[in-house]
């Protein structure tokens, strides 16, 4: 078998992420090589590499701050394996660093999270079934969570409101005001109905329906 490397590499700080061998097969064994690369590039790119639906969970790789004030990078990784598919060597980025990746057959989007993460489980059941076919690309870059939501839900005319919290929020425990998160994804092959229960899932967001009303709403979860 041709064996292709992969060479990810940083050329300054902050410079861009360079990938060679774009075109492997998604399970051909592979010589992949990361130098000095950051953990969520690399998850992102052999995610990628094994033709997967994925998202990593929000703040997973946020900086917090040390005793000093000063931010603690996310981890950066270097390694040299050979023979090795881009599927098992995220399955072995993920258990080197005490993350997991959390299949959902109901939508065909993988979640990457932490190994002590409570899963969301979205009572999906409200939602009627998919009335439009497959998408063939879903496709957000920094899109505020709150626009893509109202975006698929207009695509496969769900009658289903956002909460205004979605768009921001004060949090009368700390009084500072929280901002929508942006996101960026790339899914292929899905319907906007999972696309919205994937969206949930990964951002912590309920479903529910006020039954006097019987308005279903997408709400953030208490």
């Amino acid at each position: 078998m041709k064996k292709t490397r992969i060479n990810f590499r940083l050329i300054a700080p902050f410079a861009a992420l360079i990938l060679l061998g774009l075109t492997i097969a998604a399970n051909s064994q592979e010589t992949i090589q990361m130098s000095n690369v950051p953990i969520n590039s690399v998850i992102e790119n052999l995610a990628r590499q094994a033709d997967m639906n994925f998202q990593i969970a929000p703040n997973l790789f946020a900086s917090p701050n040390n005793s000093n004030g000063n931010g603690i990078p996310e981890p950066m990784l270097t390694f040299l394996w050979t023979n090795i598919t881009p599927k098992d060597a995220l399955s072995r980025v993920l258990k080197e660093n005490g993350l997991v990746l959390i299949e959902d057959k109901s939508t065909g989007i993988a979640q990457i999270t932490s190994t002590n993460k409570v899963a969301n489980v979205v009572d999906a059941s409200l939602l009627d079934s998919d009335t439009n076919d497959l998408v063939s690309v879903v496709r957000f870059q920094d899109v505020p969570l709150d626009i893509a939501l109202d975006n698929l839900i207009k695509k496969d005319h769900i009658n289903i409101v956002l909460d205004p919290k979605l768009s921001g929020y004060v949090d009368p425990a700390d009084s500072k005001f929280h901002n929508t998160p942006s996101i960026s994804i790339r899914w292929e092959n899905v319907t906007p109905r999972q696309a919205i229960i994937a969206l949930c899932e990964n951002y912590d967001l309920v479903i529910v329906k006020d039954s006097a009303a019987g308005v279903i709403s997408i709400k953030l979860k208490d």
